[in-house]
């Protein structure tokens, strides 16, 4: 009898008062749990004071596919700031890699070919990054502070400094990859954002060249005593970082149909918002994919609420300043802790 009292007891009693304690430690453990967090309070404020045009459907889907640019981008950074290193050219290197797509198609040549040219032009910009900063020994945030001018201009010649267009847009190429899914209406850059990201989560994580660019960044001497061959990796991270750029270029060109010399300004300044307001230390030695894709979300919902609220668009520049500097703040308060 005693033992049926005391299981029926324990049967009816309460839930232990640790379990919301365990639940919010497990979701402490979560390394994007904070980007998450502002993404669901942005979009509940912008819910309040917009929530007629914001709710809508179609802004979350065009919200996407202005994030999705960003987006990738954000996933090759996120090896380069891991690596402690910080590469300014993007912009510019996806400003080069798209006129010179246009180019090739306006000189005629297969569709696949001009695709190859973009990403060829993006990985050598990546690539000279990474072996002028090696060879020459000098910190990668320099380089590209250079190569960002240098790349600019380069596409600057080669465009005229005019958009390039003139050829057939009634192809496969800008329908589909310019285009939307026909099952679930989302960009085809969006998809992409979603499959380099995928990528881009195996390679850092569960990769032995992920945890040596990791371990770079964490501790340089330790890794060069560990054999690890630290101008290798540096060259390799760069010249994915344009390959990766060189994506983002071809799925925009698909959407935008014409070879922008304008494309690109200040969008380093983004990208390198989103991969930090991620989780990616600065200081190098981790970094979060998922968290710089939920970071480029964040800024562009930052600026489409500001769009929607009827702010000047210079504004969206100066918030966007703000957020950077706060999550800078937040990163060096929690790894000082």
């Amino acid at each position: 009898m005693n033992g049926s009292s005391a299981g029926a007891s324990a049967a009816k009693s309460p839930i232990s008062p640790s379990a919301p304690r365990m639940l919010l430690r497990r979701l402490g453990a979560i390394d994007e749990i904070g980007v998450i967090g502002a993404i669901v309070l942005l979009s509940v404020l912008l819910a309040i004071l917009v929530g007629d045009t914001f709710l809508s459907t179609n802004n979350f889907v065009n919200v996407s596919r202005q994030a999705s640019y960003v987006g990738i981008m954000a996933v090759g950074m996120v090896f380069v700031i891991a690596m402690g290193d910080i590469d300014l050219s993007v912009g510019s290197i996806w400003m080069l890699s798209s006129v010179s797509m246009a180019i090739a198609l306006r000189e005629e040549l297969p569709i696949w070919l001009a695709v190859l040219i973009c990403m060829v032009v993006a990985t050598l910009c990546g690539l000279l990054n990474g072996a002028l900063s090696v060879w020459l020994r000098i910190p990668t945030i320099i380089v590209t502070l250079g190569t960002l001018s240098l790349f600019r201009g380069l596409g600057l010649v080669v465009s005229n400094a005019t958009p390039v267009s003139g050829y057939n847009l009634e192809t496969w190429f800008f329908e589909w990859i310019g285009g939307r899914d026909p099952v679930f209406g989302i960009w085809t850059s969006v998809w992409a954002m979603v499959l380099v990201g995928i990528a881009g989560w195996l390679l850092f994580t569960r990769s032995a060249f992920g945890r040596r660019v990791q371990a770079i960044g964490s501790n340089l001497q330790a890794a060069r005593f560990s054999g690890v061959r630290i101008g290798r990796y540096r060259i390799m991270v760069m010249a994915l970082m344009g390959f990766i750029v060189g994506i983002a270029a071809v799925v925009a060109l698909a959407f935008n149909r014409n070879g922008s010399p304008t494309v690109g300004v200040g969008t380093e300044l983004y990208v390198i918002a989103a991969t930090i307001i991620g989780g990616t230390a600065l200081t190098g030695g981790s970094g979060s994919v998922l968290g710089a894709i939920l970071g480029a979300i964040i800024i562009q919902l930052i600026q489409n609420g500001l769009a929607l609220l009827a702010v000047p668009p210079a504004w969206s520049t100066a918030v966007t300043g703000i957020v950077i500097i706060v999550a800078v703040t937040l990163d060096y308060l929690i790894k000082r802790r």
